[in-house]
C-alpha cells in the first residue's frame, strides 16, 4: 500500500503544522483527469477550497483513505521541526491503519501501538507498507517505525496524490489562520498566514508574541530557547 504526505507549516512563525496522508484505490491515471488534483502553490484559494471539499468527498465515498495530523507550537519549540513533523507522520499513520483495520483507536499513542497497527495491516492485508514523501528526508520514519520509505523532492508537482496532500494541508491549515485573524485582527493572519514576513514582525513588535508563536524561531526575542531530547511519555495537545 502506497501512502503519500505532504505538509503545510513547517516554517512559519506561527503554529500550526498540517500534515496530510492520502492513500488512493483510484488510479493515477484517472485521478491525474482532474483538472485541480495540481500542487496547491498552483491553484488560487478559490480553486483549492473547490478541490478541498472534491478530495474529502472521495473520502466519504470510500475511494481513497486521508488522515491529518497537526502539531502545536509548543511540541515545536520542545523538539523541533523534524521530530514534530515525525511524530505528526507517525501518528497519521496509527490513525489512518486504524480505521482501515477497524480497530479501536487510543487517545494516548506511542510509537509501540503504531509499530503493532502496522505489523497487523501488512499482516493481515498481506501487503507492504511504503511511504512517499515530498522531501530530501524521510525525518527517521523508516528507522522509527521499520517500513519502507520513498523522498523524492518538488515531486508534488508530479505525483497526484501528494498534490492531493498538498491541498488537503494548505487549505485546512489556512482556514486555521483565516479564523485566527478573526480573534486577532491586529496581527494580519489572514495576510501573511503566520510567515516571515515584514507585515508579521511588525504586529509582533508593536503588540508581542502570541502563546502560539514559536518562540524557537524568534532567535531575536528568545535567544536563549533550546531544545529538549524527545520523551514520547510528555503528551501536548496536537491532533
Amino acid at each position: 500500500m502506497k501512502i503519500y504526505m505532504d505538509e503545510a507549516g513547517r516554517w512559519p512563525l506561527y503554529w500550526p503544522l498540517h500534515i496530510w496522508l492520502v492513500s488512493s484505490k483510484i488510479p493515477d491515471k484517472q485521478l491525474k483527469k482532474h483538472q485541480l488534483f495540481k500542487d496547491s502553490k498552483a491553484l488560487t484559494p478559490k480553486k483549492r477550497e473547490v478541490a478541498f471539499e472534491e478530495i474529502l468527498e472521495l473520502e466519504k465515498e470510500d475511494n481513497i483513505f486521508c488522515e491529518i495530523w497537526s502539531v502545536s507550537s509548543e511540541f515545536i519549540d520542545t523538539y523541533w521541526i523534524t521530530r514534530a513533523i515525525n511524530t505528526a507522520i507517525s501518528k497519521a499513520l496509527y490513525r489512518m491503519l486504524s480505521k482501515i483495520l477497524d480497530t479501536k483507536i487510543k487517545k494516548t499513542i506511542k510509537r509501540s501501538d503504531i509499530i503493532k497497527v502496522i505489523e497487523n495491516f501488512e499482516k493481515g492485508e498481506k501487503e507492504t507498507i511504503e511511504l512517499i514523501i515530498d522531501w530530501k528526508n524521510d525525518f527517521w520514519i523508516s528507522k522509527d517505525l521499520k517500513i519502507k520509505t520513498k523522498t523524492i523532492v518538488h515531486w508534488d508537482a508530479e505525483k497526484v496524490q501528494i498534490s492531493m496532500a498538498s491541498i488537503l494541508a494548505k487549505v485546512s491549515r489556512d482556514r486555521i489562520l483565516d479564523t485566527t485573524a478573526l480573534k486577532y485582527p491586529e496581527y494580519n493572519f489572514e495576510k501573511h498566514k503566520g510567515y516571515w514576513t515584514k507585515l508579521h514582525y511588525q504586529a509582533i513588535e508593536e503588540h508581542w508574541v502570541l502563546p502560539e508563536h514559536r518562540k524557537l524561531f524568534l532567535k531575536k526575542i528568545f535567544p536563549d530557547w533550546k531544545i529538549l531530547k524527545y520523551n514520547e511519555n510528555i503528551s501536548f495537545e496536537s491532533n
